[in-house]
């Protein structure tokens, strides 16, 4: 027989070919003698038990004794407790998380002139004119007294010195 070195348990040769005879020789054996193996399987009914066991149990099934306890039930306790707690849930989660919704329109003119200040945006007046949305500005909205039509002539006419600059036709204006 050859050794394996990693692995130094082995059987002998032909150990298991005759394996059940030598079993089967030694039970019947052990069988014959005194052995630890009962010969009976040690568990039995003694007689008329089946027979007597059904009546007793049922006439201690019918008997009348003691007296019932009614349990009270706290389900209504529970239902109403799930109620209150939904409500707080309903009315505390709903408001607790609510944050207002700040609008361009709750900003003060001091707020927005201080964030274009300490920001550098990289944008020119030009650029910031021409993204600024004037369909529903007046003149009289960005000033803070109300001028007429003649007093914005006369200014135009003293600070400007070509009138064409502007595109207007001048005489639509006298």
């Amino acid at each position: 027989m050859n050794k394996d070195k990693k692995n130094s348990f082995n059987t002998p040769e032909g150990y298991f070919e005759n394996f059940n005879e030598r079993l089967m020789g030694r039970m019947e054996k052990e069988a014959q003698t005194d052995s630890v193996i009962p010969k009976s399987e040690g568990f039995a009914v003694p007689e008329g038990y089946l027979d007597r066991v059904t009546p007793k149990i049922m006439s201690k099934a019918t008997e009348e004794g003691g007296k019932v306890i009614q349990l009270n039930s706290y389900r209504k306790l529970y239902y109403g407790a799930a109620a209150v707690a939904a409500v707080f849930v309903l009315v505390f989660g709903i408001n607790w998380k609510s944050t207002p919704v700040v609008a361009f329109d709750d900003l003060a003119n001091t707020e927005i002139d201080a964030y274009l200040e300490s920001n550098d945006l990289n944008i020119s007046t030009y650029e910031l004119a021409e993204l600024a949305s004037l369909e529903n500005v007046e003149l009289n909205d960005i000033l803070d007294q109300d001028l007429d039509a003649e007093s914005i002539l006369e200014y135009l006419d003293e600070n400007l010195d070509d009138f064409d600059e502007l595109n207007l036709d001048y005489s639509d204006y006298e």
